[in-house]
Order: structure tokens, then C-alpha cells, then sequence
């Protein structure tokens, strides 16, 4: 069980102003994958760590939601929440809407317990927690009996495993307070398990710690809890430390920070080992690298990618969030976790009045575009914004006027050999062109090549013909040239880029509110025929039409309006309804339906009728198309 996304929306650093950054905070994990994050200080890592620590503690221990200091009530739809989504389909959240956990929809209707068994397993580990293994405060040794036993320490949920008492089978920190009733019987159960469990901790842990440095290794002494005059004494814990063989009598001021990080991290680690299988297993480690040097962090990516830690245990069945603030170690650490996700955080202060994460999603260009703005590398911006535009225009351009004359088609696997003296080639970030050179080495003709400033006039001719009241096509010529050419800019850093830069954002988001649907897809294989009833007043018969789609149907919506977008067809033939003979009646292709609709509707008036002006509705003639199994394209919108 791995989680595959993860939703947050005004916790902590996470701040979303209004409904159209809803989906701002979203990481995706679909196929449930580990997460190697960098993140700026003050970028929002910390709190993404601590995101997920208070959504699984709130399922057991219902705590107040952290908003983010500058929510305000009445900006989002929906209060400020973390939301899980799990590969069983499941959706959970913690709203802080009554400061409750809420399983929003379980498709699966199975148990989904693993949520409370994965807050019993402890997987949050910070730097701070290393800390406090080996920090003394005042003088005083660390208080390892609460670290690990006490009401919210690491062994405190778990379940003691072996009792001779069946009723003492509950967790340590409940079989804790019998013991304060002085239940001798209790006690010896709770000694007994604890000075096992320790053991396998001190086993596991001098493993990982044979990762770090051989020349160090652990002894864990319990010392038992006892009942003396009727009062309960605690049991003590304390580390003993050997350094090549020699004790170290207090380690923690003899050994540097480097060896203290890894006996820490190995103890942290083993106890994660130590707790029983769970569906759902969480471990993420937020700055934990700090006290490490490079030589003593690439074996903790060991430990964690390992397939046998050397006892045929290992991290595997863990979900691993892994958190830096180290650049140049980020970079070295994706060479080693090659499947993992990765992601950046940022600190934005551009975007907002306040400072606020920026999470770099890969593969996006308008996020990367939002990252140069946030750092101050205009060009840089512009270069990824001009991307982000012709990713969007192309996909909101129907074929017909993206490329006449060339496929889409992923299947065509034909080819052509050319001397390279008559042919040419230019490529954007979708296709390759190839044009044909005349003599004089000049190209003949670029207009395939549809960059920025083609894709543009393509989009305006497309709502101006079909009625589409684009408001800012006007702003997006204006800016073009900056997207184009950013470095003919007289001043790259000047307040007027960034705000054409700016402009351009608006404009795009508002692209983004035009959304196109394939209704019918024709496939390269198969020929796509559609139908149109329509009786005929000369000869009182009905009639059945048929055509083939030689195009995607595709319905564009933006602003509540809807328009089908034209699709080339090719009349095939007509059925007598009465008996389904057939009538071949093939003929010349028409650039939409709508065209070959009124052209059937004008051929059955009668002969006489004058058809000069004639009217039909293009919507009406359209939904009562059908496809070959009978479903009109009414009902496929």
C-alpha cells in the first residue's frame, strides 16, 4: 500500500489565495514511488514533513489544523485541508473543518485500518530527533526511557508480542500504567518483552552502523523496572559506545558529529526494522543528511535502496520521503535513486505578497517558467513561457489547421531517403520539418514550421470564425515578440519585462480555460463512419446517410460556450429505411459536418423550392448525427 498523491491547501507554509491555485500544492506519486525532495530554507519541506505527520497522528489523536498564518476564511471554496489519495483508490482527509480526519471515498470498500497502523510505526524522523539520542541539556543525559517508552515514544503503540499473560497483550504504554497499579505479573511481561525488543534493536542497529564506520558499534543496557516497597521504580536505558574496540565512557562528547549522525540515524532506522509488517509504511527523513559528510551519506542511500540489509531485511515495503537543503548533494543523490520521484521547493516570493513555497513539478513548462520569474531569470522565464504557450496552442488546435498535410499519427513507420543538398529540416519541441531546397540552397517554403507567432494567428482565426470572445488575444500579440526574442530586450532585469512576463501568466492562465474534447477519434487503422436521417420531400422516402469522419471530432469549450470544431468527411452512400437497400452515393469531402448535413437537408427539398436562402442551424443538424452503434453525438457531449 503506497500513497500516490498528496493534496494540501493552506497548512502551515502552503498558501493558496483563491480557487484557481487549488491545485498549487500537489504532489503525484502514481505508482506509489519514493520522493527525493530539495527545498530552500524557508521553502516548505518542513512543512510538507510535518503535513503528513499531523494527518496520520489525527486519526488517533484529533489535534488542531496548523492554517497557514495568512489564510482568510472566504478565499477558497473549501477550508484549509491535507488530503491522501492511496493506490487502493481510497481518499482521506484532514480538514480543519472540526479539526477531523475524514475518509472522503473508498472505491475498493475495504478495511482501511492502515491508516491508524501507520501512525503507530513512527516513521518521522528529523534532525531534530537525532538530537535527542545524544544531546545533553543542562548536564543532564538524554531521557532515552521517554525517547523510546514513554506516552508518545517510538515503542509506546506497539503491541507487546509475547506476554505470559494473554491479557498483558496490549500496547507497551498500556501495559505501562498496570504496572503503576504495582501488577507484579504485568511488570515481569513488560521487562521480559522490553529487554527483547532491545535486543533486536541493538542487533539491527550495529548493522546499519557497520554501513557508516566498522570501527564503531552499539551495547543497549536496559536495566529492569522494579516494585520496592510499594512503589514503582522506572527501568533505565542507556548506549554504551566501543570506538575500534576501546569503551568510549561518555561518547557523546568524544565523538564527532559526523559518528553521533550515524549512531543516531543506525538506532532510528532499526527501530523501523523492529516494528511489525504494516499495509501502509511511511518513513521519511527530513534533513537528516545535515551531520553527515559526503562519505557517510552515500551509505545511508545503501541502507535505503538495499535488497538485504544482511539479516534479508530491508527498506522495501517502505514509502521513503528523503528531504535536502544541500544542492550539490540533491544532484549527486538522483544518480543513486534512479527510480525515485524528485522535486524541488523554492521560497516565492513573486508570486504573492507572501513568501510561500514553489514546488518544481518536471516536465511542466509553465512551472518552470513560475521558477526563473521567482529567481529573477527573466530570459530564462520567457524561454519556458513561449514553450508553455506552443504546448497549449497545439493542443487546443484541431489537425486540420495545425499542420495540413501532415499525421499525428504515432503508427506511420514509412520512409524516404534524400539526398540532404536538396532537403532542409526544422524541428520544434513536437515535430521535425523537412522542406525541399531549391537550387541556390534556399529553402522553397517554411509554412509547416508553426512556432510561436503561426500558433498564435492559427488560435485567432480559430475563435474569431467560430464566435469565441477571447479577450486577450489582443495582450498575447502585444507580447509575443518578448517570447519570441527575449534577449532583444535593452534591459534583461527591467520592472517592464518582468511585467510583460506577468501579462503573459494572466494570458495563460486564462488559455488554460479553453479545453478541447475528442468526441469521436478516428483511428488510423479502421475507417469511422457516422450517420444522417433525413426523408426526401421529392420522392416521400426516408432516407439513411452515410459518411466517413476522416478527422477527429473535437467539441472546444471555454466560458460555458461550446463549438464543434470542423472535421473534413466524405459522403459514402444512402439506405432506403423501408428495406435498407443501398444506394452508392459517394462524393466530394466536405470540411465539417455541418456543410455535409445542410448539403443532404438542401438535396431533399423539393426541386422546385428556392434554396438561395435557406437557414439551418449548425447545432441542430449536428446532434442529430449517429454513430454506427446508434448514439448521436447529443450524447456523447
Amino acid at each position: 500500500m503506497k500513497i500516490k498523491r498528496i493534496h494540501i491547501s493552506n497548512y502551515r507554509a502552503f498558501l493558496v489565495n483563491d480557487d484557481q491555485e487549488a491545485s498549487r500544492y500537489m504532489l503525484d506519486l502514481p505508482n506509489g514511488e519514493n520522493l527525493l525532495i530539495y527545498g530552500e530554507n524557508g521553502s516548505g519541506k518542513s512543512s510538507l514533513f510535518r503535513a503528513l505527520k499531523d494527518f496520520f497522528n489525527t486519526v488517533t489523536n484529533p489535534q488542531p489544523f496548523q492554517k497557514n498564518l495568512f489564510y482568510e476564511a472566504g478565499n477558497t471554496s473549501e477550508p484549509p485541508f491535507i488530503d491522501i489519495e492511496i493506490d487502493d483508490n481510497s481518499h482521506h482527509r484532514f480538514s480543519s473543518d472540526g479539526n477531523q480526519y475524514l475518509l472522503v471515498n473508498n472505491e475498493s470498500g475495504g478495511n482501511t485500518n492502515y491508516i491508524t497502523q501507520a501512525n503507530i510505526t513512527n516513521g518521522f524522523i528529523s534532525y531534530r530527533d537525532l538530537l535527542k539520542l545524544h544531546f545533553r541539556q543542562d548536564n543532564q543525559e538524554p531521557d532515552l526511557v521517554s525517547l523510546f517508552l514513554g506516552q508518545d515514544g517510538l515503542f509506546s503503540d506497539m503491541v507487546v508480542p509475547a506476554p505470559a499473560q494473554p491479557e498483558n497483550k496490549i500496547a507497551y504504554k498500556k501495559l505501562w500504567i498496570k504496572c503503576g497499579g504495582l501488577d507484579r505479573e504485568a511488570l515481569t511481561d513488560y521487562n521480559t518483552n522490553v529487554t527483547a525488543l532491545f535486543g533486536e534493536l541493538e542487533t539491527k542497529a550495529n548493522m546499519l552502523l557497520g554501513f557508516f564506520q566498522k570501527e564503531c558499534s552499539l551495547k543497549i543496557e536496559y536495566t529492569d523496572g522494579v516494585i520496592n516497597d510499594n512503589t514503582l521504580n522506572n527501568p533505565t536505558i542507556s548506549f554504551k559506545v566501543k570506538l575500534f574496540g576501546k569503551d568510549l565512557p561518555e561518547h557523546d562528547d568524544m565523538l564527532n558529529e559526523a559518528r553521533l549522525t550515524a549512531i543516531a540515524i543506525s538506532v532510528f532506522l532499526a527501530h523501523q526494522l523492529c516494528i511489525p509488517p504494516a499495509e501502509l509504511k511511511i518513513l521519511f527523513l527530513d534533513d537528516i543528511f545535515i551531520g553527515l559528510d559526503m562519505t557517510n551519506r552515500i551509505p545511508l542511500l545503501k541502507i535505503l535502496t538495499s535488497d538485504d540489509l544482511g539479516d534479508g531485511s530491508s527498506f522495501k515495503d517502505s514509502q521513503i520521503f528523503l528531504t535536502t537543503y544541500d544542492r550539490e548533494w540533491f544532484n549527486v543523490a538522483k544518480s543513486y535513486l534512479g527510480d525515485w520521484q524528485k522535486t524541488e521547493f523554492y521560497v516565492d516570493n513573486h508570486s504573492s505578497s507572501i513568501d510561500r513555497p514553489l514546488i518544481k513539478k518536471s516536465g511542466s513548462y509553465e512551472e518552470r517558467a513560475w521558477f526563473y520569474l521567482t529567481q529573477g531569470d527573466y530570459p530564462a522565464c520567457a524561454n519556458y513561457l513561449r514553450k508553455a504557450f506552443e504546448q497549449k496552442l497545439r493542443d487546443i488546435l484541431p489537425e486540420n489547421m495545425l499542420r495540413s498535410g501532415f499525421s499525428r499519427s504515432d503508427n506511420d513507420t514509412s520512409h524516404i531517403i534524400v539526398s540532404k543538398k536538396h532537403l532542409s529540416i526544422n524541428q520544434n519541441d513536437e515535430v521535425w520539418f523537412f522542406m525541399p531546397k531549391e537550387s541556390n540552397a534556399k529553402n522553397i517554403s517554411q509554412s509547416g514550421f508553426t512556432g510561436l507567432q503561426k500558433l498564435i494567428d492559427k488560435f485567432e482565426t480559430l475563435i474569431k470564425g467560430y464566435g469565441i470572445d477571447f479577450q486577450h488575444i489582443d495582450d498575447l500579440n502585444r507580447i509575443k515578440n518578448r517570447l519570441l526574442n527575449p534577449l532583444s530586450h535593452h534591459d534583461l532585469r527591467s520592472p517592464i519585462f518582468k511585467t510583460e512576463l506577468e501579462t503573459g501568466f494572466t494570458i495563460l492562465k486564462e488559455l488554460n480555460k479553453v479545453k478541447t474534447q475528442i468526441i469521436v477519434e478516428v483511428p488510423d487503422e479502421n475507417p469511422v463512419y457516422l450517420f444522417f436521417d433525413k426523408g426526401d420531400a421529392n420522392t416521400g422516402n426516408d432516407y439513411k446517410y452515410k459518411f466517413q469522419l476522416l478527422e477527429n471530432l473535437i467539441l472546444l469549450e471555454y466560458n460555458g460556450e461550446e463549438r464543434m470544431l470542423n472535421a473534413e468527411c466524405k459522403p459514402i452512400a444512402r439506405f432506403l429505411k423501408s428495406d435498407n437497400s443501398e444506394e452508392p452515393r459517394e462524393g466530394k469531402n466536405q470540411k465539417s459536418l455541418s456543410d455535409l448535413c445542410k448539403g443532404i437537408c438542401i438535396f431533399s427539398m423539393l426541386h422546385k423550392e428556392d434554396k438561395r436562402n435557406v437557414v439551418f442551424n449548425p447545432d441542430d443538424l449536428i446532434n442529430e448525427v449517429y454513430t454506427e452503434a446508434g448514439q448521436t453525438l447529443k450524447n456523447l457531449l
